[in-house]
């Protein structure tokens, strides 16, 4: 009998993902066939990467060298190795891959004799192996290879309707952000080089004095920032991911931001270590304004995958949130709180995969049904697409943290670090995480509105639109993918210890304090990180038969009072119309108006009315059109670029002047820098 290890389903999941996109480039001239098999062969490599990550984390085994490649270049080897915070976002990895693949194999139909699938399949199959070498890097060489791989295959796929403008500019914008990001992270990288003379992620890092410690944290946060999508970095994302098509957007979103998660927390806390409060105290002011912004901007847009992108800068930020609040407690030597903060963190960016994940390919489904994204062109759709609808709600029910769904556990265990987090004599912290709870609560509720307004415009009420009349349900393969994703949200929300099982490692990996005893039970999750702090207990299951008791008793109260029931019609009271239309529903911009005028500071909304008609008090028509800018891109990068654009001018005006001889003094100038600093850095070595 042949017992598999997490070696063995790790080579297989990555040589299926090989297999895979080496299949779409052979079946080229069959593109069914081709996105037939390469899906399925995706979905294949996914569950063995699920295997190879659940058995390392039950194995409790550690970190795991799967493979050391050493070449003839010094310095230059590529580790592959597993630890219980690489097993740990594998999963999430895994299971996105697989709903998305199942999803794919319907949803990539309507490119068929359009663009070319064989490319297209090529692509995913390569970004997803991409991405599980960065979770398995054992080095930092293998990481930056696999993350810059990551990065230019994803810009491949943003761009891929190409035909459209707004794809090519994303694309760019992009593009030009994650080279940013990856050169902050090449110069942390050769300054950790500089003092260990190593590249490995597991050697000794105390040799690195203070000074190139702050220098690292703050190049790690911008580069791993920028990939995040945090504010004020996060420009390239809502571009990308409403460009993408749908299936790519639900990776990026679900799981590729969260890479840069992942190198936080691999980088800063296991190879660093948290020694200085400022850092944690950082990582909380950004990730506030990221969920209040993000949120905000979500409000009031009116595209529904752009609604969605600005809605993953919100969930980055309260995924920072914990993430800062741990750092706050591990510097200030309280490990529990820490642990506890730190899970929370992980808890929502594993919570994130599912339900973002979920509600990107619910967009893909009305868009596949409506071809189109503007939800004032949907409505009813409740009627015409009855399952992607109660998928749509239930990624919305999580996304907005109500119970019974997973995002109201990660949410309230974000809330109980917060709250643990206050101590006596130490005023400035308990005042940041009196502002930490506080803007967290108003993130939450703007999210629960955007989020009934991306369902009640979109599904409910009468169709805005001849192509939201004539929807039809999409293929079963893409409900069940979406479909699983959902159920996910469910469990994880109804059976939050479940995810104490799976983080337990990687959180006692980063804090050196287990979840045993911090967090505990199995229908009721209970915080207790200390014998002197009060514990926070939840039972999301408890609250769900709680809330359905109420409800039935309620009904049942009305029927006694009431009598028997009795079906009445009436006509809709239409305001002496001949009949009730789609133009007297609600729409998107008038919903998201309240909130436009109460942050109008944010939003700087403009206003244009257009009347046609000769007659002033009765006019034939009347267009009123409220537009939004962006105070990032008008004040931040639009006075950047411009800056830009004129230092390069000049400088080429300067530079190239045609002059041979500048050219080669240019170049001895160059070679006597670098001898400069042999010399210098060798006397000082």
């Amino acid at each position: 009998m042949i017992v598999l290890g997490t070696s063995q389903f790790f080579w297989s999941s990555l040589f299926l993902y090989l297999l895979a996109a080496l299949l779409a480039l052979f079946l080229t001239k069959s593109p069914k066939l081709c996105n037939l098999i390469t899906q399925a062969t995706c979905m294949l490599a996914a569950a063995a990467g699920l295997a190879a990550a659940l058995v390392h984390i039950f194995s409790g085994r550690g970190s795991v060298v799967l493979a050391d490649i050493r070449g003839t270049v010094p310095l230059m080897s590529l580790r592959v190795s597993m630890d219980n915070l690489s097993a740990f976002f594998l999963v999430g990895l895994s299971i996105l891959t697989f709903c998305v693949s199942l999803y794919s194999i319907s949803y990539l139909g309507h490119y068929v004799g359009k663009k070319n699938l064989s490319l297209f399949n090529f692509l995913y199959a390569t970004f997803i192996l991409s991405m599980a070498l960065v979770f398995t890097s054992g080095n930092a060489v293998l990481f930056l290879i696999a993350w810059e791989a990551m990065s230019v295959i994803s810009y491949f796929l943003v761009v891929y309707e190409s035909e459209h403008e707004e794809s090519l500019r994303a694309g760019s914008i992009y593009l030009i952000m994650t080279s940013i990001g990856t050169a902050f992270l090449l110069t942390a990288i050769m300054v950790m080089f500089s003092f260990t003379g190593s590249f490995n992620l597991s050697g000794d890092f105390g040799m690195i004095p203070e000074y190139a410690r702050n220098l690292m944290f703050i190049c790690l946060l911008l580069g791993f920032g920028m990939k995040a999508g945090i504010v004020p970095l996060h420009i390239w994302l809502p571009y990308a991911h409403p460009a993408a098509p749908s299936n790519v957007s639900a990776l990026m979103s679900g799981i590729m931001i969260k890479t840069a998660i992942y190198g936080l927390l691999r980088f800063v806390l296991i190879c660093l270590g948290v020694e200085k409060t400022w850092w944690g105290i950082v990582i909380l002011v950004i990730g506030l304004v990221s969920a209040v912004f993000g949120v905000a901007y979500a409000f009031v847009e009116s595209n529904m995958k752009k609604l969605l992108a600005y809605s993953s800068i919100e969930n980055i930020g309260i995924i920072l949130i914990g993430l800062g609040t741990g750092l706050i407690a591990a510097a200030r030597g309280n490990q529990a709180v820490s642990a506890v903060a730190i899970a929370a963190a992980l808890f929502h960016a594993f919570n994130h995969t599912f339900f973002k994940g979920s509600l990107f390919l619910g967009a893909g489904s009305v868009h596949f049904a409506t071809h189109t994204k503007n939800m004032e062109e949907m409505g009813g759709l409740i009627k015409k697409m009855p399952a992607t609808s109660l998928l749509v709600l239930g990624g919305s029910l999580s996304i907005s943290a109500l119970v019974p769904f997973n995002g109201f556990a990660s949410e309230w265990l974000t809330f109980q670090a917060i709250f643990q987090s206050f101590s006596a004599g130490s005023a400035w912290i308990n005042i940041a995480m009196m502002l930490a709870a506080a803007l967290l609560a108003l993130a939450g509720a703007l999210a629960a509105a955007c989020f009934m307004k991306l369902f009640g415009i979109s599904f409910l009420g009468k169709a805005r639109g001849e192509s939201a009349a004539a929807a039809k349900e999409v293929p079963l393969p893409m409900v069940i993918g979406n479909g699983i994703l959902v159920l996910l949200c469910l469990v994880l929300g109804l059976f939050p210890s479940l995810f104490i099982r799976l983080a337990d490692g990687a959180v006692s990996d980063l804090t050196g304090q287990s979840l045993s005893g911090l967090l505990s039970g199995w229908l009721v999750l209970k915080a207790g990180p200390a014998a002197d702090i009060a514990a926070g207990t939840i039972s999301p299951l408890a609250m769900l038969i709680a809330l359905v008791a109420v409800i039935l008793a309620g009904m049942l109260v009305v029927r006694l009072v009431g009598g028997k029931y009795i079906e009445r019609k009436y006509g809709t009271w239409d305001c002496g119309f001949n009949a009730l239309n789609s133009r007297m529903q609600y729409s998107a911009m008038g919903f998201a108006k309240p909130i436009k005028i109460v942050f109008r500071f944010l939003f700087r909304p403009s206003r244009e009315l257009k009347v046609d008609g000769s007659l002033t008090y009765y006019p034939e028509r009347l267009e009123y059109t409220v537009k939004t800018e962006s105070l990032v891109e008008k004040y931040l990068y639009a006075p950047l670029t411009d800056f830009v654009k004129r230092l390069s001018v000049k400088t080429k005006e300067s530079i190239q002047t045609g002059s041979i001889r500048r050219y080669l003094a240019y170049i001895l100038l160059a070679l006597l820098v670098v001898m400069l600093y042999n010399v210098l850095y060798k006397g000082v070595g």
